[in-house]
This record gives structure tokens, sequence and C-alpha cells, in this order.
């Protein structure tokens, strides 16, 4: 199923090009007791000169999809909540991002919930020491 997901966001969208729609290659960056981080190393997105999307994936344990159902509204079956697929834009210059879109899958991969956030979310500054300054350590590597 998260081939299906990854060939419609491929087929229909700004991430369609042949870098952003490869197999993922998730590389563990970061675990707690309420999640797993992974990056997508199989390639950024160049958008403009220092600016690169990027995707990312939470993978919760049971105390952290329960914490992730109290934030998440309007979300069908939470219960069912596995992991959630993010992209970003990456300002490796400026260390900045914007999240453009979140999907929520269930452990088959199936979509629970798909957000489009790139009009609704704001640049900000990635501090080094958070999950996504670490994606930055890794994405915007020369």
């Amino acid at each position: 199923m998260r081939a299906l997901f990854l060939a419609t966001v491929c087929a229909g969208s700004l991430f369609a090009n042949a870098a952003w729609c490869a197999t993922p290659d998730w590389f563990l960056l970061d675990e707690n007791p309420e999640s797993s981080f992974f990056y997508d190393r199989s390639g950024g997105n160049k958008t403009s000169e220092g600016v690169i999307q990027v995707r990312t994936r939470v993978i919760y344990s049971e105390a952290g999809r329960k914490e992730a159902v109290k934030v998440l509204k309007g979300l069908p079956q939470p219960a069912m909540l596995h992991e959630t697929l993010y992209s970003y834009e990456i300002n490796c210059v400026e260390r900045e991002g914007h999240l453009l879109a979140a999907t929520h899958l269930d452990n088959n991969g199936n979509i629970l919930k798909s957000s489009d956030l790139a009009a609704a979310t704001q640049w900000q500054y990635l501090p080094p020491d958070t999950r996504m300054g670490l994606v930055i350590q890794q994405a915007c590597q020369p």
C-alpha cells in the first residue's frame, strides 16, 4: 500500500520527478520510547538553489500512537494509526524548513488521512538538536 501511496503522489503532484518517486531508502535517524524517525536517503528533490524537498517517516510505538492521536484532529480510525509520512522543503543555507504534507497510515500502508499543509505552514528555523536538524545534517551535505 505504501507503493500505491507513492505512486499516487508521484502521478499527480508537485513531487513528480524521477528522484522523488524512487523507492524510498529509509535511514533511521532517531529513536525514543514514542517513535522511530527515518529520513529517505533515495534523494531529495532540489527545488531551487539551496532548497530541497525531503521525506521523513515516523513509526509510532503504542505510547507514541496514543499521544499522536491526541494532537491529530479528525483522524478516522485513530486506533489504526501506525506511521506518518511527511514531506518538507528545506533551505540548507538558512537551516529553515517548511512542512508541505503529512500522510497518516495504518500498519498495512492504508491511508487514514492525508493533508496538504504547504499553504498552512510557515518557514521556521530547524535547530541542530531536533529531528529535522538531523535531517539537515544528512540531506544538505555537499
